[in-house]
């Protein structure tokens, strides 16, 4: 438990010193500032909204995530941390986006591991409004590079697309989708191989009061490849707006297929600092 103490710890102090930054940027602004808001995030959701960052404004989610996986091969508890996915608006209708899974602690049965994971480059472009029964919708390209720790990198190059899909059903309740592939090159008894992936995601979201919100999800990927196996998992959590611009999270999930871990809880912040 100590090690998930200390990065929770570091997680609290980060929330701690982001609201003081969003509060202490707005004061510096004046009255005359227009602050961005309220803020909406891609955590901790697998699914990613349509919605973009407002232009020139830039966007900061990071949390932690706890794994743990019961094969016949032996346990693995895997921490992620800082989990972290920077955004920012250049215009109304292209947003860059960074995602850094940052570092990964394994305990296997055969010792502990750690390292750095792959870095993640990406563009949002949205592609229209909601308008009667059509959803609001945006494309999500983005590829991963190679640069992890030898442990923790995919070793190849790693690009997707995903189509980004949200409906207003009600005041208070919405549903967001993606879908798209990946092409994933694997190594499987010394065989390079280049398969497509279809990712998938659906979430069901809204608010039940105050600032609060609950969302439950379905999110995983059929593989097209020789050999390897779908991966599905279901996960709810609730999203606490403390502010317009900031915002806390709580999750938690299960595997529906033996290949993903069998449970997942973690936690995080967001916050948006006005330009």
């Amino acid at each position: 438990m100590t090690p998930q103490g200390r990065l929770l710890s570091a997680l609290l102090g980060a929330a701690l010193s982001a609201n003081a930054a969003v509060v202490s940027a707005q004061a510096a602004e004046g009255e005359a500032a227009t602050v961005p808001g309220p803020i909406v995030t891609d955590r901790p959701t697998d699914s990613a909204s349509p919605e973009l960052v407002p232009p020139k404004t830039f966007q900061v989610e990071l949390g932690y995530k706890f794994t743990r996986l019961d094969a016949p091969s032996g346990r693995t508890d895997t921490q992620e941390a800082p989990d972290l996915l920077a955004r920012f608006g250049i215009n109304e209708t292209v947003e860059a986006r960074l995602t850094a899974t940052g570092w990964s602690f394994k305990n296997v049965e055969t010792g502990k591991e750690d390292g750095f994971n792959d870095l993640i480059l990406g563009v949002k472009i949205a592609l229209a409004g909601e308008r009667g029964k059509r959803p609001k919708m945006a494309l999500l390209a983005d590829v991963s590079l190679p640069v992890g720790h030898p442990r923790f990198t995919d070793d190849y190059v790693i690009p997707k697309v995903l189509f980004l899909a949200a409906h207003t059903l009600t005041d208070r309740l919405g549903l967001t989708y993606n879908l798209g592939p990946s092409v994933v090159t694997r190594k499987k008894d010394s065989i390079t191989q280049t398969d497509v992936t279809l990712n998938y995601a659906v979430a069901l979201s809204g608010g039940v009061g105050g600032p609060f919100s609950l969302f439950g999800e379905v999110y995983g990927n059929f593989d097209f490849g020789q050999g390897f196996p779908d991966s599905h998992t279901f996960q709810v959590g609730t999203t606490i707006l403390l502010s317009p611009v900031f915002q806390i999270d709580v999750r938690g999930g299960i595997g529906l297929v033996n290949n993903v871990p069998d449970w997942l809880v973690g936690a995080g912040l967001s916050f948006r600092l006005p330009h």
